[in-house]
Protein backbone atom coordinates (compact mmCIF):
# COMPACT_ATOMS: atom_id res chain seq x y z
CA UNK A 1 0.00 0.00 0.00
CA UNK A 2 3.21 2.24 1.01
CA UNK A 3 4.19 1.94 -2.29
CA UNK A 4 1.47 2.21 -4.08
CA UNK A 5 0.72 5.10 -2.89
CA UNK A 6 4.40 6.81 -2.86
CA UNK A 7 4.54 6.22 -6.57
CA UNK A 8 1.00 8.74 -7.47
CA UNK A 9 1.26 11.91 -8.76
CA UNK A 10 -0.73 13.35 -6.46
CA UNK A 11 1.35 12.17 -3.30
CA UNK A 12 4.33 13.24 -5.07
CA UNK A 13 2.92 16.96 -5.84
CA UNK A 14 1.86 17.34 -1.86
CA UNK A 15 5.40 15.78 -1.06
CA UNK A 16 7.51 18.75 -2.85
CA UNK A 17 4.91 21.44 -1.20
CA UNK A 18 5.09 20.04 1.98
CA UNK A 19 9.10 20.00 1.60
CA UNK A 20 8.87 23.88 0.48
CA UNK A 21 6.55 24.73 3.37
CA UNK A 22 8.54 22.80 5.94
CA UNK A 23 12.27 24.32 4.32
CA UNK A 24 10.92 27.89 5.08
CA UNK A 25 10.72 27.67 8.66
CA UNK A 26 10.02 24.99 11.54
CA UNK A 27 6.68 23.22 11.67
CA UNK A 28 5.52 20.51 13.76
CA UNK A 29 3.69 17.23 12.87
CA UNK A 30 0.24 18.53 13.14
CA UNK A 31 0.88 21.96 11.49
CA UNK A 32 1.84 20.00 8.48
CA UNK A 33 -1.16 17.71 8.87
CA UNK A 34 -3.47 20.75 9.01
CA UNK A 35 -1.88 22.05 5.62
CA UNK A 36 -1.95 19.30 4.16
CA UNK A 37 -5.83 18.59 5.10
CA UNK A 38 -6.21 22.15 3.53
CA UNK A 39 -4.47 21.51 0.48
CA UNK A 40 -6.86 18.49 0.34
CA UNK A 41 -4.87 15.54 1.16
CA UNK A 42 -6.47 12.47 2.74
CA UNK A 43 -5.59 11.13 6.43
CA UNK A 44 -3.58 8.14 4.76
CA UNK A 45 -1.63 10.47 2.15
CA UNK A 46 -0.75 13.11 5.37
CA UNK A 47 0.22 10.28 7.21
CA UNK A 48 2.70 9.16 4.66
CA UNK A 49 4.05 12.46 4.05
CA UNK A 50 4.62 13.77 7.72
CA UNK A 51 6.61 10.52 8.18
CA UNK A 52 8.91 11.03 4.84
CA UNK A 53 9.36 14.78 5.88
CA UNK A 54 10.71 13.18 9.50
CA UNK A 55 12.96 10.43 7.75
CA UNK A 56 14.16 13.30 5.75
CA UNK A 57 14.99 15.90 8.41
CA UNK A 58 12.23 18.55 7.56
CA UNK A 59 10.17 17.77 10.19
CA UNK A 60 11.47 17.27 13.58
CA UNK A 61 9.51 17.58 16.62
CA UNK A 62 12.60 18.55 19.28
CA UNK A 63 13.80 21.43 16.42
CA UNK A 64 10.55 22.74 16.74
CA UNK A 65 9.92 22.50 20.33
CA UNK A 66 13.31 24.52 20.61
CA UNK A 67 12.54 27.17 18.32
CA UNK A 68 9.48 27.76 19.46
CA UNK A 69 10.52 27.71 22.68
CA UNK A 70 13.45 30.41 22.47
CA UNK A 71 11.26 32.79 20.49
CA UNK A 72 8.41 32.71 22.51
CA UNK A 73 9.89 32.79 25.53
CA UNK A 74 13.05 35.46 24.57
CA UNK A 75 11.60 37.13 21.83
CA UNK A 76 7.56 37.53 22.97
CA UNK A 77 8.13 37.40 26.52
CA UNK A 78 5.88 34.36 27.37
CA UNK A 79 5.87 32.58 30.70
CA UNK A 80 6.62 29.14 30.77
CA UNK A 81 3.05 27.60 31.28
CA UNK A 82 2.03 29.40 28.00
CA UNK A 83 4.61 28.00 26.00
CA UNK A 84 4.15 24.33 27.41
CA UNK A 85 0.62 24.98 26.85
CA UNK A 86 0.93 26.20 23.44
CA UNK A 87 3.22 23.48 22.83
CA UNK A 88 0.75 20.52 23.84
CA UNK A 89 -1.85 22.23 21.87
CA UNK A 90 0.38 21.12 18.50
CA UNK A 91 0.50 18.01 19.68
CA UNK A 92 4.16 18.30 20.22
CA UNK A 93 5.70 15.06 22.40
CA UNK A 94 6.25 15.96 26.46
CA UNK A 95 10.10 14.45 25.79
CA UNK A 96 10.60 17.30 23.17
CA UNK A 97 8.44 19.89 25.18
CA UNK A 98 10.94 19.25 28.21
CA UNK A 99 14.10 19.21 25.95
CA UNK A 100 12.58 22.51 23.81
CA UNK A 101 12.11 23.95 27.83
CA UNK A 102 15.36 23.02 28.81
CA UNK A 103 17.15 24.59 25.91
CA UNK A 104 16.44 28.05 27.14
CA UNK A 105 18.85 29.64 29.78
CA UNK A 106 16.81 30.62 32.90
CA UNK A 107 19.09 33.68 33.63
CA UNK A 108 18.09 34.75 30.52
CA UNK A 109 14.63 34.28 31.06
CA UNK A 110 14.61 35.48 34.86
CA UNK A 111 16.30 38.50 33.31
CA UNK A 112 13.54 39.12 30.41
CA UNK A 113 10.87 38.77 33.35
CA UNK A 114 12.11 41.35 35.40
CA UNK A 115 12.46 43.26 32.35
CA UNK A 116 8.83 42.86 31.60
CA UNK A 117 7.61 43.46 35.08
CA UNK A 118 9.39 46.91 35.48
CA UNK A 119 8.15 47.82 32.31
CA UNK A 120 4.68 47.21 33.39
CA UNK A 121 5.54 48.55 36.52
CA UNK A 122 6.66 52.15 35.16
CA UNK A 123 3.19 51.91 33.10
CA UNK A 124 0.80 51.81 36.16
CA UNK A 125 2.61 54.34 37.81
CA UNK A 126 5.84 52.65 39.58
CA UNK A 127 4.95 53.28 42.94
CA UNK A 128 4.41 49.41 44.18
CA UNK A 129 0.80 49.81 45.90
CA UNK A 130 -1.39 46.94 46.59
CA UNK A 131 -3.71 47.73 43.83
CA UNK A 132 -0.31 48.16 41.33
CA UNK A 133 0.78 45.18 42.82
CA UNK A 134 -2.52 43.35 42.34
CA UNK A 135 -2.65 44.39 38.55
CA UNK A 136 0.91 43.49 37.87
CA UNK A 137 0.62 40.15 39.52
CA UNK A 138 -2.28 39.90 37.17
CA UNK A 139 -0.46 41.07 33.90
CA UNK A 140 2.18 38.28 34.31
CA UNK A 141 0.47 35.45 35.18
CA UNK A 142 -1.96 36.13 31.51
CA UNK A 143 1.59 36.06 30.00
CA UNK A 144 2.07 32.45 31.51
CA UNK A 145 4.53 33.37 34.47
CA UNK A 146 4.17 31.17 37.75
CA UNK A 147 3.09 32.89 41.15
CA UNK A 148 6.67 31.81 41.99
CA UNK A 149 8.34 33.64 39.69
CA UNK A 150 5.97 36.55 39.72
CA UNK A 151 6.73 36.45 43.62
CA UNK A 152 10.33 36.67 43.19
CA UNK A 153 10.40 39.11 40.67
CA UNK A 154 7.85 41.87 41.91
CA UNK A 155 10.01 41.56 45.10
CA UNK A 156 13.36 41.97 43.66
CA UNK A 157 11.50 45.06 41.88
CA UNK A 158 10.19 46.29 44.49
CA UNK A 159 13.26 46.33 46.74
CA UNK A 160 15.31 48.33 44.05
Amino acid sequence: MEAELRNTQAYRVQLDRARAWCAAEERCGSGVRQKLAAWGADGDVADEIVASLSEDGYLDEGRYARAYCESKMLRQHWGRMKVVYGLRQKGVPREAIEAGMAAVDDGEYMAMLEEVAVRKLRELGGEATPEVRRRLTAFLASRGFTMSEINETITNITRQ
